[in-house]
């Protein structure tokens, strides 16, 4: 075991109005058996529903591994970047990991395996790992792993998947490239994206195959939740954010990876033009190849949305509805 007392790691771990969820959270942190300190920079966002309790009292219980910063104005009403913008300034660690509040680790060794890969290869600026989707009550609903084995990770395949390559809750990153983040990361609100590729873009990224964490999807007031129901302007606003980023990573590349960027940048405007209801320009090139891989249900959905909008959106309320 090492003897240092600093930090090798420090988890950055926000959270707001996470009551029924952030025990779990912390939990799973405190359980890494690790051969090296780390630390829990945890961060509650003016929480009113209980979660600010749970947090103050583990932090006065677990002094020497939880930092609290205890807000008393909700700051992502000021500046949606809780991450960048707040809590890896304050990092000292050598390495950052990130979780969620309403998320949680499931390997007690996901840090040990992380870390201790990436100070062997220091040439290394992202690792991250498998994930199970959960809902929420901890039911397993399906799995975030792009590769069946461990190895370097293809920036193509992070690229096209425009976010959704890989749980955001199993990154782990050398800290100083988290504080250089380009200035166009501030584009999107979604600060796992630009995590991502700035780490596979600067070194490489180690995948490891290994379920590392539990993804718990619907949880009311999540991004992706409040994404799904937000108006068609909203919708469009984000793409717009995401053609902007990848543009900027694109010549942050020096157009290495260019048609990986297009294509990415081509998803978006296929988006927008389905949240205009505009099918028939969906349907051209060079966005058709989108539209072909549509299931058969949002295909119907998109037709519906355009033709029949107050009959579908009541028929989708319908469905919602049946689902509680």
């Amino acid at each position: 075991m090492q003897t240092q007392t600093e930090a090798l790691v420090t988890v950055i771990l926000p959270t707001h109005n996470h009551a029924p969820f952030i025990v779990q959270a912390i939990e799973s942190v405190l359980m890494q058996e690790t051969e090296y300190p780390f630390d829990i920079l945890l961060h509650d966002d003016a929480s009113t529903d209980g979660t600010a309790d749970i947090c103050r009292d583990y932090a006065a219980r677990y002094p020497e591994k939880i930092t609290l910063i205890a807000q008393s104005v909700n700051q992502y009403t000021i500046d949606r970047r809780i991450q960048s913008h707040i809590l890896i300034p304050r990092v000292t660690a050598k390495y950052t990991a990130i979780l969620d509040g309403d998320d949680y680790w499931t390997d007690p060794l996901k840090l040990q395996k992380q870390v201790g890969y990436m100070e062997a290869h220091p040439e290394c600026t992202l690792c991250i790992g498998g994930a199970d989707l959960v809902d929420v009550n901890n039911r397993v609903t399906g799995h975030v792993k792009p590769y069946d084995m461990d190895r370097m990770v293809d920036p193509l395949n992070m690229i096209r998947a425009g976010g959704g390559f890989v749980a955001t809750n199993t990154i782990v990153m050398p800290t100083q490239l988290l504080k250089d983040l380009p200035k166009f990361a501030d584009y999107v609100e979604a600060e796992d994206i630009p995590f991502q590729l700035l780490g596979a873009l600067t070194g490489y990224a180690w995948y490891i195959a290994d379920t590392l964490m539990a993804y718990r999807v619907a949880v009311p007031n999540s991004w992706s939740t409040r994404q799904y129901a937000s108006a068609m302007a909203t919708r469009i606003k984000t793409s717009q954010d995401l053609i902007a980023l990848n543009q900027g990573y694109d010549a942050y590349s020096g157009g290495k990876y260019h048609e990986a960027f297009l294509q990415a940048i081509r998803y978006q405007e296929f988006l927008i033009l389905t949240y205009q209801h505009k099918l028939k320009e969906a349907k051209q090139p060079p966005y058709r190849a989108f539209y072909d891989k549509l299931s058969w249900k949002r295909k119907i959905r998109l037709f519906g949305e355009k033709y029949f909008t107050g009959f579908t959106m009541r028929v989708i309320a319908w469905m919602r509805s049946r689902r509680k």
